[in-house]
């Protein structure tokens, strides 16, 4: 009994892995370790970009145009 238990866990945690890399992908989102080191960069220069006081305050009472 425990050995089913543990294959149906097994199979659960397959199947959302696969769900979830397929909800990625439809979303227009891709895995590759290059994409997550390009958004991380991109992370980080937005951070750099909004960490300004000036920057910040401007960020929030909606004088710019992008958002975070």
């Amino acid at each position: 009994m425990l050995r089913t238990t543990e294959q149906k866990k097994k199979y659960i945690q397959a199947t959302r892995a696969q769900n979830y890399q397929a909800s990625l992908k439809l979303e227009g989102i891709t895995t590759t370790a290059q994409t997550t080191q390009q958004s991380k960069a991109e992370i980080l220069q937005k951070y750099k970009k909004y960490s300004q006081p000036e920057t910040l305050v401007r960020y929030m009472y909606g004088e710019m145009g992008d958002s975070l």
